[in-house]
């Protein structure tokens, strides 16, 4: 931000006090009279320097006067012409005051603040005009975003809350600052991310702080900065598009944030999404070029693992869950012998479903409003040979009771290839809540470890949770 010269001007009069006849109005008396008298003397080679002695003797009288303001307040000094680059020289290097650092701190703290909300004008703001757009700036903006993004964006992990900044220790040189500094990012759980250190220096006029460069010195900045230089191309010396940054840096990280998804379907699906977004992007042809070819590399990877027989798979699963959840809407347990081979491993599932139907027509819960069909994903791949097919799904259903809608659940599926598809011998549930995990699981196979089969152990835990209902549903009837 810069001061207008009328500022400077006012804060200019308000310290240097003014000489009788005015600084500019003597020196230009003593040249105009000295170089009459050195026209008068053009034999003598000594009298030609005079006019120019006198005139720099002036201009010294003019600094030796202002000195003691500038000493007190060299930002004064800092926007006037001729003045700042000889205040600046002669002004020696000491630390900072406390009250200076605090000050430095505040103006770095808004300036990351902003950067991580991605508001680029406010950031601007605490930039000296125009230097936010330069090459270093650039780097150190798209490198903030980036610490960001990528602990925004892998699944389960903490997200970030903000940047806060430490100032180690400054230094003064009349009106700017070298500052030594430290940037943490703040976890919303309370803790904190390694500190990346940073050296960044201010410059002050009569309006206050400004920064002029912010240098990252960590060795992660340096790799990121090599890596965006080398995948975009060059960044000029006035610095890039900051609106095309979060853009860059998600191409930069898809293989990372890929890898730590699970599903095909959900790694397509982003990838799908960040090519819809850098081609509304308003980055130039070549920034565009390089981050189509980043991720439609990672898609062809990923699309590699969505075979026809895992579409199958995850059909099959999106169908038994679906009259699964159906025996809540009708109040009759569905037929699944066509997709399904009820043996040890799926007794359970089938009394589950038969309880499932059981809570709404015995009364204890209302049907379900409705019960549509949804889809599954293949999360993880345990076992794929011999005509087998075991994997983790993750399962969506659109159900809705009249107030929430959807049911998201993760189970454990064995599959075997037949003619129709597949045909599942095999569920559990690992993870999650509800009747099969805390109920039926546990009765089976406390059963089992008394000597019962699998059949009596499977129906015994079966009865165990019938009569239950039965009682919910007597108690509810009664007034």
């Amino acid at each position: 931000m810069r001061s207008s010269d009328t500022f400077i001007r006012e804060q200019a009069e308000a310290f240097v006090p003014p000489a009788p006849e005015g600084y500019s109005g003597r020196i230009a008396k003593t040249v105009a009279g000295l170089k009459a008298r050195g026209d008068a003397r053009l034999g003598s080679p000594r009298g030609f320097w005079r006019p120019l002695a006198a005139a720099a003797a002036a201009a010294a009288l003019l600094l030796v006067s202002s000195a003691a303001v500038f000493g007190a307040k060299p930002a004064l000094a800092a926007e006037l012409p001729g003045v700042n680059g000889l205040v600046y020289s002669a002004s020696p290097s000491r630390a900072a005051s406390e009250a200076d650092k605090e000050r430095a701190e505040a103006l770095l703290s808004e300036a990351f603040r902003a950067l991580a909300f991605r508001d680029h004008g406010a950031a601007a703001r605490c930039f000296r005009e125009g230097a936010l757009q330069s090459r270093e700036n650039y780097l150190a903006a798209a490198y903030a975003d980036h610490l960001l993004s990528m602990a925004d964006s892998f699944p389960g992990s903490t997200e970030t809350g903000a940047f806060e900044t430490t100032v180690l220790n400054a230094d003064q040189k009349a009106f700017r600052y070298t500052v030594h500094a430290a940037l943490e990012l703040v976890l919303r759980d309370g803790g904190s991310a390694d500190a990346e250190g940073f050296t960044a220096v201010i410059w002050e006029n009569g309006e206050g702080m400004h920064i002029e460069s912010i240098k990252m010195q960590s060795e992660g900045f340096r790799e990121y900065a090599a890596g965006y230089e080398a995948a975009f191309g060059a960044v000029p010396a006035c610095g890039g598009s900051f609106e095309f940054i979060p853009t860059a840096n998600a191409c930069l990280s898809c293989g990372r944030i890929c890898a730590a998804m699970e599903g095909a379907g959900s790694r397509a699906d982003y990838l799908t999404r960040l090519l819809a977004e850098l081609n509304e992007s308003s980055a130039s042809p070549g920034e565009k070029a390089a981050g189509f070819r980043m991720v439609n590399a990672e898609l062809e990877r990923v699309s590699a693992d969505i075979t026809p027989a895992v579409i199958s798979a995850e059909e099959t699963a999106a169908e038994l869950m679906y009259r699964y959840w159906l025996g809540g809407k009708t109040g009759e347990a569905a037929d699944f012998s066509d997709i399904l081979e009820r043996n040890g491993q799926t007794d359970l599932f089938c009394w589950d479903a038969l309880l499932e139907a059981e809570t709404v027509s015995l009364g204890v819960l209302r049907p379900l409003a409705t019960v549509e069909a949804g889809s599954a994903e293949v999360l993880e791949v345990l076992e794929d040979e011999d005509g087998l097919f075991k994997a983790r799904f993750y399962v969506q259903t659109h159900i809705s009771d009249g107030v929430s809608q959807g049911v998201g659940e993760e189970v454990l599926l064995t599959l075997r290839r037949c003619s129709a598809g597949y045909e599942v011998i095999g569920f559990d549930r690992e993870v999650g809540d509800g009747r099969y995990i805390y109920d039926l699981k546990p009765l089976a196979r406390a059963y089992k470890a008394a000597g019962c089969s699998w059949q009596e152990a499977g129906r015994k835990a079966y009865e165990e949770q019938h009569a239950r209902l039965v009682r919910e549903a007597g108690a509810a009837a009664d007034p």
